[in-house]
């Protein structure tokens, strides 16, 4: 074996024999660490266990190199055999080989073929064993390498458990001093709500204190409130009293004079009973002619909106002439809504109901037709030019929204002041019983 690498035999434990695999320090890296396990000295030693009949398979045979007996070795100190001892040495070889499992009784000196054919198959198989010997370096260092790498990413993964671990311990010791904030502030919080618990106390309790103070106080008010409207009642019925007083001297003083009664108030009371009179004559004539108007505009806004349905169901105006006079024969004309038109000659509370609806159904149609032509717009393609048809339509559109705005404004305008007729029916009809 040479300085560089080699195997060596230690001993044997345990039925297995135990083989050192040294290697030269100068081939392992400075920066590499090994476990307690492998030991540097001047080498590197890996150990390895290996069964008995492996190790004697596997070791190189141990040959005692020293010269048998003291005889000289010759010219050559490191020979092993010479022209003197071949006896000896061949007798040896054969004890060796047989020792470890060669083929025997080796006749070095014979010339015939069955002797020399024995020969060399022991040099055969000691070629072999080298070669063996060989491919068992090769993988012992694969095996080495591995074992480094292995040893390297293990030291690597423990450096960063370790690392992981410090930071585990830094972030629990950051949540423990966390949880002492937060407990000792949820601690003061605590004892704080606990003194604002004991001042509500208090302030319930001063409340209460309070209410029942307040509460003795306003018995006493409804007392002194009694006492006072029985002043009150007494210094009415004393007034009234002297009003009787007063009213009697009136009536005598009429019996002497009776012309002193009819000078002035007589007539005052007539002119100002006329002045109401008049004001609420002039103040009717003015509601009669709004309702009139109110319904004029209505019967208009029905109108438009009958011929703005029919121009929208495709209908001429000769079949638009015929439908409403049909309509007005048969008292409703020829609409998919089937408004009436004499519905506005009606008192207001009769025909309130039925203009509302027919407004109402009428907007519906307006707007499910919008929506409709809406629709249609979206789902037409877009063309290059519009026809002719397109742009009715559009002008069609703008039409009706006008309509739809201007029949809105209307129809607020018109609930907003309905009530006010009413209402200065029902004033003037009180005035009226007033006077």
């Amino acid at each position: 074996m040479g300085k560089e690498e080699g195997i060596r035999k230690r001993g044997q434990e345990g039925g297995q024999i135990r083989f050192e695999l040294y290697i030269s320090s100068n081939l392992v890296p400075p920066h590499f660490k090994f476990p307690h396990k492998l030991k540097i000295a001047s080498h590197l030693f890996v150990s390895l266990s290996f069964s008995p009949s492996f190790a004697m398979a596997m070791a190189p045979p141990q040959f005692d190199l020293r010269v048998p007996g003291s005889q000289s070795i010759g010219n050559s100190d490191n020979a092993f055999a010479n022209a003197n001892n071949l006896e000896h040495c061949a007798k040896y070889l054969n004890q060796t080989l047989v020792t470890y499992g060669f083929s025997a009784s080796l006749d070095l000196f014979a010339t015939d073929p069955v002797s020399i054919a024995r020969t060399c198959n022991c040099i055969y198989a000691l070629l072999q064993q080298r070669q063996r010997d060989i491919d068992f370096r090769e993988s012992s260092n694969d095996l080495r390498q591995r074992l480094q790498s292995d040893i390297s990413r293990l030291e690597a993964k423990i450096e960063r458990l370790e690392a992981q671990i410090a930071a585990k311990d830094r972030e629990l010791a950051s949540m423990t001093r966390t949880e002492a904030k937060n407990t000792a502030a949820l601690k003061a919080q605590i004892d704080k709500l606990q003194q604002e618990r004991d001042e509500f106390q208090k302030m319930v309790i001063g409340n209460q204190q309070v209410r029942t103070q307040q509460i003795h106080e306003m018995k006493k008010k409804e007392k002194e409130y009694i006492k006072l409207q029985e002043k009150l009642n007494q210094v009415l019925m004393e007034k009234k009293k002297e009003s009787r007083s007063g009213m009697e001297i009136m009536n005598l003083l009429q019996k002497e004079g009776r012309q002193r009664g009819t000078w002035n108030g007589k007539k005052a009371d007539n002119d100002f009973s006329k002045m109401i009179v008049d004001a609420y004559e002039l103040k009717k004539q003015e509601l009669m002619q709004e309702n009139a108007d109110l319904r004029a505009l209505l019967r208009s806004m029905q109108a438009d909106m009958r011929e703005f349905l029919n121009a929208q169901n495709g209908l001429s105006q000769d079949q638009q002439q015929i439908s409403e006079a049909n309509g007005r024969q048969n008292g409703s004309p020829q609409t998919p809504l089937g408004g009436k038109t004499d519905m506005f000659d009606l008192p207001f509370h009769m025909a309130r109901d039925q203009i509302e609806e027919s407004l109402r159904t009428k907007m519906a149609s307006i707007k499910a037709r919008m929506t409709q032509l809406q629709d249609a717009q979206k789902g037409a393609e877009v063309t290059t030019e519009a026809t002719e048809r397109e742009l009715e339509l559009e002008a069609q559109l703008v039409e009706a929204r006008s309509i739809i705005q201007e029949q809105a404004s209307i129809m607020s305008k018109h609930f907003t002041k309905s009530d006010k007729p009413r209402r200065l029916n029902l004033g003037g009809e009180t005035e009226g019983t007033d006077v």
